[in-house]
């Protein structure tokens, strides 16, 4: 599901196994930093999501990022996604102070839908830098 993700909506850092297994094996052996989710639809599985738990200054508390987000396409549009956010907002609703997620711009439907369950674009730009140590 990893590769179907990075399929539908290319970003510039290509996805192989390698870093799939890398990231698998950090949240298990290292829970506090996150989790995977894996949404299943009458013991189907249906999608994943992988979340990234970090401390915002700004925000006084622990931002819940959700890094990937992935609803296999027979699945879409059937509520799945956003009983997952109520599922975590329920979960999380005393450990973190906000959510926080990525959508490319042109995923017009994501966005949509995120503004619907009252994500807002940020005034700032994200910006980053490979390690080159």
């Amino acid at each position: 599901m990893c590769t179907a993700l990075y399929r539908e909506d290319a970003v510039d850092e290509e996805i192989n196994l390698r870093k799939i297994s890398k990231t698998v094996r950090e949240l298990h052996q290292n829970p506090c930093k996150g989790l995977i989710i894996i949404f299943e639809e009458n013991a189907v599985i249906a999608g994943y999501s992988i979340l990234i738990f970090y401390w915002s200054n700004e925000f006084g508390g622990n931002v819940l990022h959700i890094d990937e987000l992935y609803v296999k396409p027979e699945f879409r549009r059937r509520g799945i996604a956003t009983e997952f956010f109520q599922y975590i907002s329920r979960t999380f609703k005393d450990q973190i102070v906000a959510f926080q997620l990525e959508v490319t711009p042109s995923n017009k439907t994501a966005r949509s839908h995120y503004q619907r369950l009252g994500f807002v674009k940020t005034r700032n730009v994200h910006l980053r830098r490979k390690n080159l140590i």
